[in-house]
Formats: structure tokens, C-alpha cells, sequence
């Protein structure tokens, strides 16, 4: 009860004091960097994006405006409750939630990106359940995340171990939201460069 009073407080003075306005509405930031190189093959750009700022999803939407291919969104049979401590709860309880069926056959793509919110240091249970279904042997599979503050975790090394047989590049990791941002709708768009998925992208994929 306290943190909600503290958290809802927060929000009332940034409203109040123009700050969250002027977040909010900062725009997202155009891209300047050039790609100098891009990868033969078919790509998948596989992500989970749970908050309202839809972080993840921002920055899969920045890879597909470099690279084409095509998203799959991740969804859960059974949606998470829309009160970010309830979400916690939930994860907790269930650590492998049911995810819907994939629109796409992963085995028709070569290049697999894999994006996620950090969740408790590592990808988020709707990741898991993905990993734990799709066949990635021999593909390349490319890491990225988001995340509030508290850095990747065990992100990298956990995807590395779930895609055993694949060849795992070097992965991105970017600004999401925190608890009080997610409040005043401040996320990667309005505090990272999609320039940064650009340089990502050239120095990974460089020849």
C-alpha cells in the first residue's frame, strides 16, 4: 500500500510540475546512422513485450526498419494482469505460462533474433515457453533486451544455454522503464537512439 501511495504521488508531481508532459511527448529520436552491411538470409524477429511502453516491441520495430523481416509477438494464453506487482506474482507462480501458436514456421527462417523485458535478471517466462518449443538448431540467433534499471542479468548466458546448437551473436541491451516511468509513459523511445540498434547491427554483422 505504501509503495502504490508513494508510486501515485510520484506521478501527481511529475503531472503537476510539466515534467511527465514533457517526457511523454519528447518524441522518439530519428535515426542518423547509416547500415553499412546486411545479412544473407531469411530473419524472424521473435520478442515479448509486456508494459504499456511496449520497450521490447520498440526496439524489434527499429531491427525490422533496418533489416525487414518479419516480428512474431509473443502472446500468452492467458494475459498478465495489467498491475505491474500482480505481474510479478504471476510469473513467480508460473514460470512457463502457455503461449499462443506461432504464426510463423521457425524452420523456414536462417536469422532469429530473440528480444525480452529482464524479468527477475533474466528473459521473461513467455520467452522460456518459446525456447522451450522452437527448434533452433543451426540457426543464428540474435539477443536483445530491455530493462529498468537493472542491467541484463543472466540474459545472455541463459539464452545461449537454451539455444544450444545455434550460433548466438553478441546481443543489444537498451533502456526500458521502471516502475515510476512506467507511471508517466517514459520509455525506450523517448530515452534511447534507434542509431544504437544500427551500430549494434553493423558491428555484429560485419564481414
Amino acid at each position: 500500500m505504501k509503495i502504490t501511495i508513494i508510486l501515485s504521488a510520484a506521478a501527481a508531481v511529475l503531472a503537476v510540475t510539466g515534467f511527465a508532459g514533457c517526457w511523454y511527448f519528447s518524441g522518439e529520436k530519428p535515426v542518423t546512422a547509416k547500415l553499412k552491411v546486411k545479412p544473407e538470409g531469411k530473419i524472424l524477429i521473435v520478442c515479448y513485450s509486456q508494459s504499456r511502453n511496449q520497450n521490447t516491441r520498440k526496439v524489434a520495430g527499429w531491427i525490422q526498419q533496418q533489416l525487414g523481416g518479419d516480428i512474431l509477438d509473443i502472446e500468452t494464453v492467458k494475459p498478465y494482469s495489467s498491475n505491474y506487482f500482480s505481474v510479478l506474482k504471476e510469473c513467480r507462480k508460473e514460470p512457463m505460462p502457455e503461449i499462443k501458436k506461432f504464426p510463423f514456421k521457425i524452420e523456414d527462417y536462417d536469422i532469429i533474433f530473440i528480444g525480452s523485458p529482464i524479468w527477475y535478471g533474466t528473459f521473461a517466462p513467455p520467452v522460456k515457453t518459446f525456447l522451450s518449443q522452437a527448434d533452433l538448431q543451426g540457426k543464428t540467433v540474435v539477443p536483445f533486451c530491455t530493462h529498468g534499471g537493472s542491467g541484463a542479468g543472466t540474459f545472455y548466458s541463459d539464452i545461449r544455454q537454451a539455444a544450444a546448437g545455434a550460433e548466438v551473436l553478441d546481443g543489444l541491451i537498451l533502456r526500458g522503464s521502471n516502475i515510476v516511468e512506467r507511471v508517466i509513459r517514459r520509455g525506450t523511445g523517448e530515452m534511447e537512439s534507434p542509431d544504437a540498434v544500427v551500430e549494434w547491427l553493423n558491428r555484429i554483422f560485419q564481414k
